[in-house]
């Protein structure tokens, strides 16, 4: 009976310090993420803009993903000097538009290199537009409706518009920033972003940003929730009905 009693107590122990082995590797590795992003906040603050790109790629996975919210449209990708479809990612663009494909006019509204920011392709969900483009030299009319879209980056994407990025020197600096949570292998982020409008007047807005590790302490998940709206109204715009 003793010996029954020690030989309980000695697995007892050893599930114990088992279990305390794990916390203790799941806590560190928690801490290990944390830090990485750290580095990265602080690349932007204190750093150049190749050492600001280096701390960010330097984590990412293979199969990251940068989720860069939603809005409604189209769901494709346009040249602005050229009026023309670089890409269409997604519904209803892919069943209709090609690469090369030139955009003569939106709903009525002739395309031109001055307008085309303005022209309607986003607006109200289930909304119509109807599209007269020219591909091969033919004139087609088309009438599209617009959906939710989700925009979504690739690694190699995020890094190719990082390099081809000319604002990093007029950047937004980082006027308050809450100390970062680690949960598991998901790190949180909240800060306070601080620019200048086009009237020399100080601008702020509020960022919240989630990022996901795998098991390998690789960044595969990036995304965030800012003022948008709020940035927007500071710098005089507003929202209209079409």
């Amino acid at each position: 009976m003793k010996r029954l009693t020690q030989l309980l107590f000695s697995i007892g122990l050893l599930l114990l310090l088992a279990a305390c082995g794990a916390e203790a590797s799941s806590v560190k590795q928690s801490d290990v993420n944390k830090a990485k992003i750290q580095a990265v906040y602080d690349a932007w603050s204190n750093g150049t803009k190749e050492e600001w790109i280096e701390a960010y790629h330097s984590i990412l996975a293979d199969d990251y993903v940068r989720w860069n919210g939603r809005y409604v449209g189209l769901g494709f990708q346009i040249d602005q000097e050229n009026l023309t479809v670089i890409e269409a990612m997604r519904s209803p663009a892919k069943e209709n538009f090609k690469p090369g494909d030139k955009f003569i006019s939106v709903n009525g509204i002739e395309a031109t290199v001055e307008n085309v920011e303005d022209l309607p392709f986003q607006g109200a969900i289930g909304g119509e537009v109807n599209i007269v483009l020219e591909r091969d030299g033919e004139e087609l009319s088309m009438a599209l409706v617009r959906a939710a879209q989700e925009q979504t980056a690739t690694k190699e994407q995020v890094l190719a518009n990082q390099e081809g990025w000319e604002g990093y020197d007029n950047r937004p600096s980082i006027k308050t920033f809450r100390p970062l949570i680690a949960e598991d292998n998901v790190v949180y982020a909240a800060f306070e972003l601080s620019g200048t409008n086009g009237e020399g007047a100080e601008v702020n807005w509020w960022n919240v940003e989630r990022f996901v590790f795998n098991e390998n302490g690789e960044l595969v998940g990036h995304a965030d929730l800012s003022e948008e709206l709020f940035l927007w109204q500071q710098n005089g715009y507003y929202l209209t009905n079409e």
